[in-house]
């Protein structure tokens, strides 16, 4: 019989580094963040441009913090207009790390429906 390979992708192997591994995790969190606010400005219809004038900004601000890892630059502050003028509630938490995988995957379940 013969034995199959596994062959590693560059993610994988990149994810075995813990030091890479924190980094990823903690930017995966910003780019869920991020991937919200783009599937409301898509539900609601709206341009970069459109949510811009909602906020009294401009466009490139926008554009700033909603592109990769872009919402780092963003404060508290205008992630909550944003979300508001998209017809969403910012709700920033902190949970403690040891209950963290436990949480989360109830509150995401709880968004969901």
């Amino acid at each position: 019989m013969k034995t199959k390979l596994k062959v590693k992708g560059l993610i994988e192997r990149k994810l075995e580094n813990p030091k890479y591994r924190r980094e990823f995790a903690e930017g995966y969190e910003a780019f869920k963040l991020e991937v919200q606010l783009l599937n409301a400005l898509e539900r609601n219809h709206l341009t970069y441009n459109d949510l811009a004038k909602v906020l009294h900004t401009g466009k490139s601000n926008i554009s700033r913090d909603l592109r990769g890892g872009g919402i780092y630059s963003a404060t508290v502050s205008r992630v909550s207009r944003m979300a508001r003028a998209l017809g969403l509630e910012f709700v920033p938490m902190l949970i403690p790390i040891k209950k963290a995988a436990r949480i989360l995957p109830q509150i995401e379940k709880l968004i969901a429906a």
